[in-house]
């Protein structure tokens, strides 16, 4: 097993639990909240997906990408999309270029959402351009 993968295994913990803090919060001690990061009402199900692109160069423009098209959907009462922050611990996970972060109020509504044609269009778009990407689903 490689350094990496030993990383990435622990990526959804340490990620999860720092992008709730500031999901809950509605704010970043990062920067500004925009209208696209702030939260509408905490969700039941969380969806969090860390993506590792092939080219760096492309960050910037997924991360904008997410931010129009996600918040779009109707089913989505919580969004927050951002990259890694080194704050110095070699315990946190930095192998990947974007975490991205959406709440729904059900499974019924996270189902729904991945049907939903802006989220397709997303993936569409930008999903052959993943070097790898973790998802991990969780509930309240």
């Amino acid at each position: 097993m490689t350094r990496s993968t030993i990383v990435l295994a622990s990526v959804p913990l340490a990620f999860v639990v720092l992008s709730l803090s500031g999901c809950a919060g509605g704010h970043s001690s990062i920067g500004p909240v925009t209208d696209a990061r702030r939260v509408q009402m905490p969700g039941a199900l969380q969806h969090v997906v860390l993506v590792d692109l092939a080219d760096d160069g492309e960050i910037a423009a997924m991360k904008a990408a997410s931010d129009e098209l996600l918040p779009q959907i109707p089913l989505v009462r919580g969004y927050i999309c951002g990259t890694p922050v080194d704050i110095g611990r070699a315990n946190v996970a930095d192998d990947y270029d974007l975490g991205i972060v959406v709440q729904f109020a059900s499974v019924e509504d996270y189902k729904a959402y991945l049907d939903h044609p802006l989220h397709k269009q997303l993936v569409t778009e930008w999903r052959p351009k993943w070097r790898r990407s973790y998802i991990v689903d969780f509930g309240m």
